[in-house]
């Protein structure tokens, strides 16, 4: 190994130190550091040699994170995914069976204290915009909000 593919290697351990990385987003990483095509490859093969690289494993662990933290919308996830560098096939295939009504659902639970005091149609406009930045379907959001309405429709009740 030459010296710089061991730079490039001790840097693409430093970066990945911090988060998971996709092999696009490290390759890019190290050729803005300024490490020459030859010793970027030669630091990517010895990572994947080592199991370091691991995009189907990373587009897993990023869809649980896009599902459970950040309540994407199939699309905003697929997006969020592409973003860290996951190849389009890969993103898909860990997309496959996405729970996008039950993200939009904790998305609206999240959001309802937010909405609390303002009038309901104002509300409802509120939410469905932020589950459509979010990447929600308008299916996914129009069911999200129906079942807002009618736990608004229990509160008022009381």
């Amino acid at each position: 190994m030459s010296e710089e593919a061991g730079k490039a290697l001790s840097y693409a351990f430093k970066l990945m130190g911090y988060r998971g990385r996709s092999e696009s987003e490290l390759r890019q990483r190290l050729r803005l550091k300024g490490f020459t095509p030859a010793a970027v490859d030669e630091a990517i093969q010895r990572l994947g040699q080592g199991g370091y690289l691991d995009d189907n494993a990373l587009a897993i662990s990023l869809r649980r994170k896009a599902e459970e933290v950040k309540f994407l919308g199939s699309r905003g996830a697929k997006m969020y995914l592409r973003k860290m560098g996951i190849p389009r096939e890969i993103a898909e295939e860990a997309l496959e069976d996405y729970d996008e009504l039950s993200s939009a659902l904790r998305l609206v639970e999240n959001r309802r204290r937010v909405a609390e005091g303002l009038p309901s149609g104002v509300a409802r406009r509120r939410l469905s915009g932020h589950l459509r930045r979010r990447g929600h379907s308008a299916w996914t959001a129009r069911k999200a909000l129906e079942s807002f309405i009618k736990e608004e429709r229990v509160h008022e009740k009381r």
